[in-house]
């Protein structure tokens, strides 16, 4: 038995030391039901692949530290995107790596923080087009649309009763 493993994605293959590939769930079950040396993957991007990789790799070396693991960890997504970490997030989350998950959640709800609703349920998801996604994203923008005009119009309606009231405050005191 090889002591590598080769990943297959979007036409590149990638190769991961079995030990490395024993921190993911997903693969360990693979390797485990007998699976070959070439495994291929469908759900996960080569980047994405790629950086996973590297952390498995870190992870799995026994030679480093504690305290390298912990600043490979805190380096590990520092400078990404929004778009590309919840990829990576949801990439972690099919491989089943809790590891990733941990290091990548803070960073996530970090960014999350800063970002509107709006933005992070239309623009940063465009890329995860479920069947039911453009229905989905018309209703909550239709939801959000109409929620600034019902205020709006409670507004308008506040200020037409308030000036009802006025014009017959203003009758009776003519009639006076």
């Amino acid at each position: 038995m090889a002591t590598n493993l080769r990943i297959r994605v979007e036409g590149d293959e990638f190769v991961i030391s079995r030990s490395g590939a024993a921190l993911s769930v997903t693969l360990k079950k693979m390797l485990d039901d007998g699976a070959s040396d070439v495994i291929t993957l469908s759900n996960i991007g080569s980047r994405n692949l790629s950086m996973i990789i590297s952390y498995l790799e870190t992870h799995a070396a026994v030679d480093l530290s504690d305290e390298e693991k912990r600043n490979f960890d805190d380096d590990f997504a520092s400078g990404k995107g929004f778009g590309f970490l919840k990829k990576l997030m949801i990439d972690a989350h099919n491989l089943k790596i809790e590891g990733l998950k941990g290091v990548l959640a803070p960073k996530v709800a970090d960014t999350l923080k800063i970002l509107s609703d709006m933005w992070v349920f239309t623009d940063a998801d465009d890329e995860f087009q479920t069947p039911g996604w453009e229905v989905w994203k018309e209703s909550y923008v239709r939801t959000i649309l109409k929620m600034d005009w019902a205020f709006l119009d409670l507004e308008k309606h506040r200020k037409r009763v308030l000036m009802e009231d006025l014009q017959e405050d203003t009758k009776k005191i003519r009639i006076q």
